[in-house]
């Protein structure tokens, strides 16, 4: 009876993930069929060379997703446009059940069904549309969730388990007062998924190392310098990585390839290129997230993860508004892609707090703030309609990006 009335519990959690998968893996699917990159991506993968693991490399440096693609295409003979969907897909569910669970670990009274609920809402956010402002929906804005692009799908999951494994490692060590060092398995772990994330893209860890060196000359002030012994423990962690990063910058910028002009400092080039106000189109993608960082600073809510990723959004705005590419390829803002996953960082936090707070509703209003949680719930309707316009556009108005 007890195991009758606790499935009966948990139905509405199950059917929430079961629309949670079908409605993200339809977008995920038929998004790649559209995408504008996705041609050239997967001409890539038909013709990776396994047996020529160097030059592979060589030509083509973040070659995680194409290899999955080439491998469905080699086991099954399907479509090389079937395999990019059916992979793209299974790293957007990847990336909503980490949401997921890592939400459920932080808010675990809240029910399942509520969690993924906004998980869905998560993955299908944009930056507000506003027609008379922006004209596409994406381009000039940003967004934390892109889906002409596959490799900026590929990296977010990895590029948030990284982020959470850090701060759980070294909230641990502080926790000891820098007593305990790095564990030696989880710091393997994730040198391992940070050097998965160069091969996915290097976007992310353009704005990780720069972040986690930030949030370590923080704490050493913090602290005295007791944070120092862990700081070095994670330049060990960050080195394999870090040398990969370096190897393939030189190819992508400066290598053989007739479109590496290298690059060149050039203040509000790229991001000015396709919108009139830059302030207003990074206002527009991060509304919501920034009512919830003062709902989270006023509820103190606010902890090391919400600062991570807000450290990870400074960064990639740093890279975006100051970095071009020379030649040709300048328009392609490649340095943008650090900002868009400092995007879906901070608004994964976001939906976090939001559902703390939903679940502490009654409290809130009792201290006469609810208000404010209102208009954060306005602001993440507008984003979530922005969304799905975004997919109408890209699917049923023939738009790619």
């Amino acid at each position: 009876m007890r195991k009758m009335e606790r499935y009966l519990r948990e139905c509405p959690t199950w059917a929430m993930i079961l629309i949670g998968v079908m409605v993200l893996f339809t977008c995920g699917f038929v998004t790649s069929l559209v995408g504008v990159d996705y041609e050239a991506h997967n001409e890539i993968a038909l013709m990776l060379k396994f047996r020529d693991p160097i030059g592979t490399f060589r030509d083509h440096p973040e070659p995680l997703w194409h290899i999955f693609v080439a491998v469905i295409v080699k086991l099954t003979h399907i479509r090389v446009e079937f395999a990019a969907g059916i992979v793209t897909a299974a790293f957007v569910l990847f990336s909503f059940f980490l949401t997921y669970f890592a939400i459920r670990k932080a808010v675990p009274d809240v029910e399942g069904s509520v969690v993924a609920f906004f998980c869905i809402i998560l993955h299908i956010v944009i930056a507000i549309y506003v027609p008379w402002f922006n004209k596409e929906p994406y381009i000039g804005q940003g967004s934390p969730n892109i889906w002409h692009n596959c490799t900026s799908i590929a990296i977010r999951p990895i590029a948030l388990l990284v982020v959470l494994r850090v701060i759980k490692e070294i909230e641990q060590c502080r926790a000891s007062d820098f007593n305990r060092n790095v564990s030696v398995p989880r710091g393997i772990g994730i040198a391992i998924l940070l050097v998965l994330s160069c091969l996915a893209k290097p976007a992310f860890v353009q704005i990780f190392y720069p972040s986690i060196f930030t949030l370590m000359v923080v704490w050493l002030i913090m602290y005295n310098g007791r944070s120092l012994r862990m700081g070095l423990q994670l330049v060990l962690v960050c080195l394999p990585s870090l040398l990969l990063t370096i190897l393939q910058f030189v190819l992508a910028f400066y290598g053989t390839n007739k479109h590496a002009g290298g690059v060149t400092i050039a203040p509000f080039l790229v991001a000015g290129m396709r919108t009139p106000n830059i302030p207003l189109s990074m206002l527009l993608a991060l509304a919501f997230p920034l009512m919830m960082l003062v709902l989270s600073i006023v509820y103190k809510k606010c902890g090391w993860l919400e600062i991570f990723a807000w450290i990870h959004l400074i960064w990639g705005s740093v890279w975006r508004l100051l970095l071009a590419e020379k030649g040709d390829r300048a328009p392609h803002g490649n340095f943008t892609w650090g900002y868009i996953l400092a995007l879906y960082l901070v608004w994964f936090v976001a939906i976090r707090s939001f559902v703390q707070i939903f679940y502490d509703r009654q409290e809130e209003e009792q201290k006469g703030q609810f208000p404010l949680f209102i208009i954060a719930g306005i602001l993440l309707a507008l984003h979530f309609i922005s969304g799905i316009y975004y997919l109408i556009y890209l699917v049923f108005l023939g738009n790619g990006m």
